[in-house]
């Protein structure tokens, strides 16, 4: 039995890097009986171990302290949710969404505003409005290699999982991070100007020059719903509302725009963006709604 981790998976075939190397296992079938599936990051044990071919079973997994859906990886130490100022379009509300499914999970968002040299202006706006709400927040261009070392004294030690839009620059800021020219990068589909998918699975890879850091660049996506939230929880994942030292005159207040709410006392000083906040609004709805008819 040896012990390690899983970084690599596809098609029901994992690869565990541990310290006698890298072996490529299956899974017991005992995990999908019990609806578990090994995820990326997962710290597992090995049995039937066959050294002269490197291959294993994974045997066990390890309890995980977090995990996240899409992308599919677990024990995460922070997420890097990137962006671009242009082409893609920012989509602010899948920003929001992975924001609150982060804090949600009590995992530390480190927020990237890359593609600088296209936008600066659309980047600075970004900055202000997210630099209130996230771990850090940095402008970088990958393009023009900026940004880039404040990112790797940010990320530091640890697992960090890179997710965003497709063709935001994902993968190029991993390429230029590691040093790595296998990495694949896309373009923009120029008949939709959204990214194409140039990561096809997650896997970790080690940072060089730092001891224990890794980076998991994941595939991109557009689409993100939020899951296992209620809706009177939501502002609850809004370091905008958790800051303010004024409370509402309803206990049960949605801060949708009910009577002597701190949400308005939020925007009128500037300290909520409002169009965050609308977005909030709508999402507030939009949960209401999914459980107004979720026995329907």
């Amino acid at each position: 039995m040896i012990d390690g981790v899983i970084i690599k998976g596809v098609g029901g075939l994992y690869s565990v890097k541990t310290d006698e190397g890298i072996y490529s296992c299956n899974a017991r079938g005992i995990f999908r009986k019990d609806s578990q599936k090994p995820m990326i990051g997962d710290y597992v044990r090995l049995g039937e171990i066959v050294q002269s071919e490197k291959t294993a079973v994974i045997d066990e997994i390890y309890p995980r302290k977090n995990s996240l859906i899409r992308p599919a990886v677990a024990n995460v130490d922070r997420i890097v949710l990137v962006i671009a100022t242009t082409a893609p379009t920012p989509d602010l509300l899948l920003t929001d969404k992975l924001l609150i499914s982060a804090n949600a999970k009590d995992i530390p968002v480190v927020l990237v505003i890359n593609k600088s040299d296209q936008d600066n202006a659309i980047a600075e706006k970004i900055f202000k409005v997210y630099s209130v709400c996230t771990e850090k927040c940095i402008i970088t261009s990958a393009t023009e290699n900026t940004g880039v070392d404040e990112l790797l004294e940010t990320i530091g030690e640890g697992i960090s999982v890179f997710c965003g839009q497709s063709g935001a620059g994902k993968t190029t800021l991993s390429g230029v991070i590691l040093g790595d020219s296998e990495l694949k990068t896309g373009t923009l589909s120029k008949k939709t100007e959204r990214g194409r998918h140039t990561t096809r699975h997650s896997e970790i890879f080690s940072v060089p020059g730092f001891d224990n850091s890794y980076i998991i660049d994941s595939p991109g996506f557009s689409l993100f719903d939020l899951t296992d939230i209620e809706s009177s929880e939501l502002h609850t994942f809004y370091p905008e509302f958790a800051k303010s030292e004024k409370t509402c005159r309803f206990m049960d207040c949605s801060h949708t725009g009910e009577p002597d709410c701190i949400a308005n006392t939020l925007l009128e000083t500037g300290l909520f963006d409002r169009k965050r906040y609308e977005r909030y609004v709508y999402l507030y709805k939009e949960l209401k709604e999914k459980e107004k008819n979720k026995y329907k």
